[in-house]
């Protein structure tokens, strides 16, 4: 059965070419409240991570990764946060300013 990654417009498989460029896929992790951060992550709509859903490494920084044995892992607790979304998925950064009311009425 063929792997691909699950992040929302990733065209990543599991094949000879892309592990020689050094992208390595993930499971979901097992931990109900770290699988769903990493499904709000992807950012697709009604997404449930199955036992097969993997994400490739381009999702995660380069510091997400213990390559320190001979298998690249991630460490424990990390979330991917590398997506390059369209704009209509962008999160909207909002600014709020405090404004302080006047010291005296009318």
């Amino acid at each position: 059965m063929p792997e691909y990654c699950s992040a929302y417009g990733c065209g990543n498989r599991r094949n000879i070419e892309n592990s020689t460029r050094g992208i390595t896929f993930h499971k979901f992790p097992r931990d109900k409240k770290l699988k769903r951060k990493w499904e709000l992550a992807v950012r697709r709509k009604d997404f449930t991570a199955s036992e097969f859903s993997k994400l490739c490494s381009e999702h995660f920084k380069p510091e997400d990764f213990d390559r320190t044995g001979q298998i690249v892992r991630l460490w424990k607790g990390v979330i991917p946060s590398v997506f390059n979304f369209p704009s209509r998925l962008q999160r909207v950064r909002t600014h709020f300013m405090i404004l302080k009311p006047p010291d005296f009425c009318f």
